[in-house]
């Protein structure tokens, strides 16, 4: 991003921070309203254009936030809010036009890169793996997945930090395995999981201490932990959140030490996002 696109940019955005205030009352009004015993310790409020750009996935590398929506990628400070560089046409061209990618889902972070799930919508013929430099956020490569194997499109990816391999469900609404990839070797299919039992529309997943979390848009916005050794599943929380939808989720190691779950959701009238926090472990 240019300095000319940063100014421009920040001062749009205290533009629109002004007019907006009287919508984030709003969206926390209605979200104390609505709250189904909420089990956040902690929230951001991003309301307006905004929360647009922070709709479907988010990761860290430790240090910045990146966001994904249907078509954007932004990378933004620990605040949420910040925006540090973006590209909001982040679907090249020859995805676009060689197999219809219009949907950009659930982003991870791994050795300067990022790794995003990115589908054809609603037709699921070329599930896809999108690399992004996570540094400019440019497009590097992409991998296309089996669509045999991975039946309803690629809305979430994880990589496993500790040992490079890519993981994904082969199913969004009702997986009955995890898949996994080898980053390292041209996304090789290593093997499959089955799960104890489904994780109902997972949104997106990180690594913490070697257990995979998932987020969902199930009836309560569940997280569930998954050991990616013998699939065995179990849930970790509820977010108990009325209305709106789950989206994706990352963990983050707080100045204090204290490592946190992070997790977005969509409000209930989709004006806003929320970024929570919640317990680890």
């Amino acid at each position: 991003m240019s300095i000319f696109q940063i100014v421009i940019t920040k001062l749009i955005s205290t533009v629109l921070a002004v007019i907006f205030i009287p919508f984030s009352v709003l969206t926390h009004g209605i979200d104390f309203l609505s709250s189904g015993g909420h089990t956040d310790t902690a929230k951001t409020n991003v309301v307006g254009l905004g929360a647009i750009f922070r709709s479907q996935g988010m990761t860290t590398d430790g240090e910045t936030f990146y966001f994904s929506s249907k078509t954007t990628l932004i990378r933004t400070k620990l605040d949420s809010k910040t925006v540090i560089d973006a590209d909001y046409s982040a679907i090249p061209d020859e995805l676009k036009e060689n197999y219809g990618i219009a949907h950009i889902g659930g982003l991870s972070y791994y050795d300067g890169f990022i790794y995003a799930g990115m589908e054809d919508s609603k037709v699921w013929d070329y599930p896809i793996v999108g690399v992004y430099d996570a540094e400019t956020l440019d497009f590097v490569e992409y991998f296309i997945l089996d669509s045999e194997t991975v039946t309803r499109g690629l809305p979430w990816v994880c990589v496993d930090g500790e040992t490079g391999y890519l993981y994904c469900t082969d199913h969004s609404k009702q997986p009955t395995k995890l898949l996994v990839y080898d980053t390292a070797n041209e996304m090789k299919f290593m093997k499959e999981i089955p799960l104890s039992f489904s994780v109902p529309s997972i949104q997106g997943a990180e690594f913490h201490n070697g257990i995979l979390y998932a987020a969902t848009n199930d009836e309560t916005k569940a997280i569930y932990k998954i050991n990616p050794e013998s699939g065995e599943v179990e849930k970790h929380l509820d977010r108990n959140l009325l209305g709106g939808e789950g989206e994706g989720m990352t963990f983050i190691t707080k100045e204090n030490g204290k490592t946190v779950l992070v997790a977005m959701d969509m409000g209930t009238i989709f004006i806003n996002a929320f970024i929570r926090e919640y317990p680890a472990d």
